[in-house]
């Protein structure tokens, strides 16, 4: 399924994603609080999608970490490239947690960004960030800290991860279109 087409349309937010927590890790001044709300959240949406894919049966297989989650998506027919993010993101995570590492390292944000951008191409430096609440930020993801880069490319991602069963349905509805178009049309013998 990696050549799915996302449009704006297909995006959906019907997971309960927090803007409190992106809110704090978007303004906090602590780079593994970031990741970690980061993570919690591409997490949930994870869980969300698991949940509308096998009505709820895939807590039956324990998947505890984010990585079995993941790759219980993939094997459920989600796009690689959209989990590909995920995956940078959770082994971002578990740096953060293992290795003791305590800043966001430039590299990281970046490894991150290009993830979400390589299945989202309509994210891009003059993406317009709009954040309202005890504290207010209006500007584009290029004006952005590094950390706050990393922040809204986790809630992209987190609100892709959420659009899985939308945009599975989309592209199953396509393919099986396409497959009654081509059973209707006469097969051509080379030559013929």
């Amino acid at each position: 399924m990696s050549d799915i087409n996302v449009k704006l349309d297909l995006i959906t937010l019907a997971h309960d994603i927090d803007p409190k927590r992106f809110s704090a890790a978007f303004f906090g001044e602590d780079d593994i609080g970031a990741v970690i709300r980061c993570h919690y959240e591409v997490e949930k949406a994870a869980i969300y999608a698991l949940e509308v894919l096998t009505d709820g049966r895939w807590k039956r297989l324990r998947s505890q970490y984010l990585s079995e989650k993941l790759n219980l998506l993939e094997v459920l027919g989600a796009p690689p490239r959209l989990l590909a993010p995920a995956r940078t993101l959770n082994n971002q995570r578990n740096d953060f947690a293992h290795e003791g590492l305590d800043t966001l390292d430039p590299q990281k944000e970046l490894d991150l960004t290009r993830g979400v951008r390589a299945f989202f191409p309509q994210f891009h430096d003059d993406y317009s960030i709009v954040l309202h609440g005890k504290r207010e930020f209006t500007g584009k993801f290029r004006e952005c800290s590094p950390r706050q880069k990393y922040v809204v490319s986790a809630a992209i991602l987190s609100a892709l991860i959420g659009s899985i069963p939308v945009l599975m349905k989309e592209h199953r509805d396509k393919v099986q279109s396409i497959g009654e178009i081509r059973k209707r049309q006469p097969v051509q013998k080379p030559g013929a």
